[in-house]
């Protein structure tokens, strides 16, 4: 008994520098009629981790997430959760899907929480002190007797994402968290979305479209593309990737529509940003600068500033998403 319960300790740990796989989705595929939407897919996830899945629309997002849900039944392939099946191990999710009714717009925050605690067998004085804790930790307090819908978009978000925790499952799953928000209540978002790794311990699998959320804090990266998987890979790896061939021109002036259609016939492929005031490029070959240098001068494009660029993630998503359609 003490060499099985230790073979276990070592299968469910940190050990050897490998982390435990608290999601394992393995050859999944599912059809609807002639459409392929997950097409023999395999990922996992570690322990602690916030993890991204990010695609196209109809790249198979949802139908992924809802698989590990239990939601929707695969045709074939495994997902397990601490090494179990999903449908053995369901309650070791919760889930927060994109829309509006996720929560009763009639009732205040604290009601919700009270109400979604109470729909998984949960009460007590134990989900009233953990409501109390997530009202507090999500600056919710003040407003935890306020109609939700008397709320704004980034509390009822933020009394949405404490609706997903309120079970205390060791699993957070979160579509498009952010969708929709200001910059403030992005920030408060994004905060949270931290707090819940860090502090409370929680493997988060989040599907956005917002690639500056999944870049600052995302550790892990699975992109979508027709029910495939394009790449699988940690934040880091997939920026360094990028890193080296990323610069920024800033102008002297704006680019006109004219200085736009020269632009374009150029060998380059270059990205206007800051309303046109600067210019982006992806270079393979540093010595490719001089020949930029070159071709802007000769079209009167003026040069303040020519510098290597931190990678926008967003640059990267484009790149590897672009390649397979292609």
């Amino acid at each position: 008994m003490v060499v099985l319960e230790v073979i276990r300790a070592i299968h469910y740990s940190n050990f050897g520098g490998v982390a435990m796989k608290v999601i394992e989705v393995n050859n999944l595929v599912k059809k609807y009629g002639d459409l392929t939407a997950v097409d023999n897919i395999s990922f996992a996830v570690d322990k602690g981790d916030i993890c991204a899945i990010l695609g196209p629309n109809g790249s198979g997002k949802t139908t992924t997430i809802k698989s590990i849900c239990n939601l929707i039944i695969p045709d074939s392939g495994d997902i397990r959760l601490y090494g179990k099946r999903n449908v053995k191990s369901i309650d070791k999710v919760a889930a927060l899907f994109e829309g509006t009714r996720n929560l009763y717009w009639r009732l205040t925050p604290r009601e919700n929480l009270r109400y979604f605690a109470g729909i998984r067998g949960l009460g007590g004085k134990k989900v009233e002190d953990k409501i109390d804790s997530l009202l507090d930790d999500f600056d919710l307090s003040d407003k935890k007797d306020t109609v939700v819908n008397n709320l704004s978009r980034g509390m009822k978000q933020k009394v949405a994402i404490a609706m997903a925790l309120i079970c205390d499952t060791e699993i957070v799953i979160l579509d498009e968290p952010t969708l929709g928000l200001d910059v403030k209540s992005f920030m408060e978002i994004k905060n949270i979305l931290k707090y819940i790794a860090n502090n409370m311990k929680k493997t988060v699998l989040l599907c956005t479209h917002d690639m500056n959320l999944v870049e600052e804090v995302c550790n892990d990266v699975v992109i979508l593309n027709n029910g495939k998987i394009v790449v699988h890979d940690t934040m880091s790896n997939l920026l360094d990737m990028f890193k080296s061939m990323t610069y920024e021109i800033n102008l002297q002036h704006t680019i006109n529509e004219q200085e736009k259609i020269c632009l374009s016939k150029l060998d380059y492929e270059l990205y206007l940003v800051n309303e046109g005031n600067s210019l982006e490029i992806d270079i393979l070959d540093i010595r490719d600068i001089y020949d930029i240098i070159d071709s802007l001068k000769q079209n009167k494009i003026l040069i303040k500033e020519f510098k290597q660029k931190n990678v926008n993630f967003e640059r990267v998503y484009l790149n590897l998403t672009s390649e397979v359609n292609d």
